[in-house]
């Protein structure tokens, strides 16, 4: 597993140091590690790999590795394994009678992480039960717009909080790099699909007269009706490879 650690985080901490804040961003930081922790005992049990972890200012930033062709229920509750790690933590805090800043930094980690922004696990829940409804290159550039809009609108809220600004511009800037990156995320799962097929995800039937490449849902197998003829998974993609 590689480690990646942002400069703007390095910038954060320093910040926190001069501004005398120090001990409580390590106490957040101590949250954000049991909280990955529930991710990682998830990532295990369902026996998927860490490509990456991007150490961010509020916390880690997990890749996950074969998840890109498996039932959404694992990815799901990958992801809610952190937020019920943050429950868990606020709960054991709260009922020994922690101090104050402790019992604080494990809400705020909870809270935080739920936000619709990506890459937290609030915008990668929303995002995965999306993908049961919903073609996967609409449900990325979706969660990628709301991630726009709720980060827009935050900043307007927190303006004249430096520390609370320096997070939102780093997640803006974030979501840039997501969003130009859909085309690349998209046909790469395309390709997994291609090369590590699954024949336990539940089949889904897709009549249409339109361009096939858009239409792939993630966690499905489909069986494509065109032309007044049924065409499989694999005859397709192998067909839109080849083009692309």
């Amino acid at each position: 597993m590689k480690i990646k650690i942002h400069f703007i985080t390095e910038v954060y901490l320093i910040i926190c140091l001069i501004s005398g804040f120090f001990y409580e961003v390590m106490t957040l930081y101590l949250c954000l590690l049991f909280h990955e922790l529930g991710h990682f005992i998830m990532i295990k049990i369902f026996k998927k790999d860490i490509l990456l972890l991007e150490i961010s200012p509020l916390g880690g930033i997990l890749h996950i590795d074969k998840c890109q062709n498996d039932h959404n229920i694992k990815e799901l509750m990958i992801y809610l394994g952190g937020p019920l790690a943050s429950v868990i933590l606020y709960l054991s805090f709260y009922f020994i009678q922690v101090n104050e800043i402790l019992l604080n930094s494990a809400i705020y980690v909870l809270i935080l992480n739920l936000l619709p922004i990506l890459p937290l696990d609030g915008a990668k829940i929303i995002m995965i039960l999306n993908q049961y409804v919903v073609p996967y290159k609409n449900v990325l550039k979706g969660v990628s717009f709301l991630s726009f809009i709720v980060c827009t609108t935050l900043i307007g809220y927190f303006f004249n909080h430096i520390n609370y600004m320096i997070i939102l511009l780093f997640f803006i800037y974030l979501n840039i790099n997501i969003f130009k990156s859909i085309p690349y995320t998209y046909f790469h799962f395309l390709w997994y699909k291609f090369l590590h097929p699954n024949q336990k995800l539940k089949k889904k039937m897709l009549m249409t007269d339109k361009p096939i490449y858009d239409l792939f849902y993630k966690g499905f197998n489909h069986i494509f009706y065109q032309n007044k003829q049924f065409i499989s998974e694999h005859e397709v993609l192998k067909r839109l490879l080849k083009q692309k």
